[in-house]
C-alpha cells in the first residue's frame, strides 16, 4: 500500500480498490497429451507455472542435462519400435498401468 493515497476520495479507506498492484504472476498452458497405449486418444493437461517453473526455465537456458538426446531418442525407439508393432499385430493389448 502506497502512502499519500491519491484515490482516498473515490474509494474512501479500501486499500484493496485504493492501490494498485501486480497480479500473481503466472503462466498458464493447455496441453493437449496422447493418453498412455497403442490408441490415438487425446488428454488435455492444465501445465501451472508454479510447478514447471524451473523445468521451463532449464529449457529456455538450453540446459542440457534434462533432457535426452536425439541419439538416445533414437536407440529408444529402435528398441521399442519392433516390440509395438508385435504388440499390434497380434492384438495383445499391454497391461494398464
Amino acid at each position: 500500500h502506497v502512502f499519500g493515497n491519491l484515490n482516498k476520495r473515490n474509494f474512501g479507506t479500501d486499500l484493496v480498490k485504493a492501490t494498485n498492484g501486480l497480479p500473481d504472476e503466472a503462466i498458464y498452458l493447455k496441453i493437449n497429451n496422447k493418453i498412455p497405449g497403442l490408441g490415438m486418444r487425446l488428454d488435455c493437461s492444465d501445465l501451472n507455472f508454479l510447478y514447471y517453473e524451473w523445468f521451463l526455465l532449464d529449457a529456455i537456458l538450453g540446459e542440457q542435462r534434462l533432457f535426452i538426446r536425439s541419439d538416445e531418442l533414437d536407440a529408444a525407439w529402435s528398441i521399442f519400435t519392433p516390440l509395438l508393432k508385435e504388440l499390434e499385430a497380434k492384438k495383445i493389448a499391454p497391461d494398464l498401468y
